[in-house]
């Protein structure tokens, strides 16, 4: 078990394994049943956890942390605004429109909106467990529906759309475990514009249902990405003049679901064709990558400039007292402070 565990904590950088390793081990023996072999999953996620927490720190990139909640607020809030007007513009269009229905839905995609739209609820007026569970839930009805139109020869909305929702379903599972007034307003305000611009489609298509299939959508979708982010950094920056920079963290982490919106006119774009599963699939791993590489380059910047500074400040003046200390002090006083 001390081995296991031992293997575990290099999720923690080397320099603090060295200095408090042995007492990390020491506390989850103790509190391990003694009979077990191998490390429980709540402590393995706890440890991998705590390492990433860690190595966020030294690398001044704590605020990462800090803006999951916010990106996952706003995430289930743009699945409550997309639910609505999909709901509205696609599954709910007049009889007399399209054929081969299932009902008085258009496809099986109506279940996962009215998912999305029962977990922005519970976001909105839930305790924080049961919103996860909700989003969990509704995370489910959305890979449901892939095995099951083949196996019940009903539509379903097309893979370009369901990637982005799970995507930004994935980052709704890290909602703030206190949500507080800014945590349960913005679904509501995503279900009252998702339900707005339903209405001005409706408004301004007339009697000529334009945007009544997934198809017809793919152009509304991609311009949805573009002014998520430019909100959310526009929401970002005003709260940066305050010190908090957690919605800027936020717009990081959600460029990788915003992209996913416009799936497949980006592959259009590139392949210049009708775009197959497979070109699909391949501007995906693209989209995904390319959002992993911004956000590991954001970290790896805060990480330079973090360790720039405390290099200058390394041998100046204690900001409390004026005293200054040679580089041996420092690391011994250092040193002294991280012991337990």
């Amino acid at each position: 078990m001390e081995r296991r565990y031992r293997r575990l904590l290099y999720a923690y950088p080397v320099g603090y394994r060295s200095v408090r390793g042995d007492e990390l081990v020491g506390t989850y023996l103790d509190l391990v049943d003694q009979e077990r072999r191998w490390p429980s999953p709540h402590d393995a996620a706890d440890v991998l956890r705590g390492g990433l927490r860690q190595r966020l720190r030294e690398n001044g990139a704590l605020g990462l942390v800090a803006g999951l909640p916010v990106a996952a607020t706003i995430a289930v809030s743009t699945l409550a605004a997309l639910a609505v007007f999909l709901l509205v513009q696609v599954e709910l269009v007049p009889d007399d429109v399209l054929a081969g229905r299932i009902g008085p839905p258009q496809t099986l995609g109506a279940f996962v909106w009215v998912g999305w739209l029962l977990a922005a609820l519970a976001t909105a007026t839930l305790p924080a467990r049961w919103a996860r569970r909700a989003v969990g839930t509704a995370i489910g009805l959305t890979l449901a529906v892939i095995p099951a139109s083949p196996l019940t020869g009903l539509g379903r909305p097309p893979l370009y759309v369901l990637l982005p929702v799970l995507a930004f379903g994935l980052t709704a599972l890290a909602l703030p475990a206190r949500p507080g007034w800014g945590g349960r307003v913005p679904p509501v305000l995503g279900v009252l514009a998702g339900t707005a611009a339903a209405v001005l489609f409706e408004v301004a298509e007339g009697s000529g249902n334009w945007f009544t299939a997934y198809y017809s959508t793919v152009e509304v979708l991609g311009m949805a990405a573009p002014v998520l982010l430019g909100l959310v950094l526009v929401f970002g920056l005003g709260r940066a003049v305050t010190g908090d920079n957690s919605a800027l963290w936020s717009a990081v982490l959600l460029l990788t679901p915003a992209s996913l919106l416009g799936l497949r006119p980006i592959a259009e774009e590139y392949f210049d064709s009708a775009t197959t599963w497979a070109q699909l699939a391949a501007t995906a791993a693209v989209l995904t990558l390319l959002g992993a590489a911004v956000l590991l380059a954001v970290v790896g910047w805060h990480g330079a400039r973090h360790r720039a500074v405390r290099a200058r400040s390394a041998g100046g003046p204690c900001p409390t007292c004026g005293h200054v200390a040679d580089v041996a002090e420092r690391a011994g006083s250092t040193a002294r402070r991280a012991m337990p």
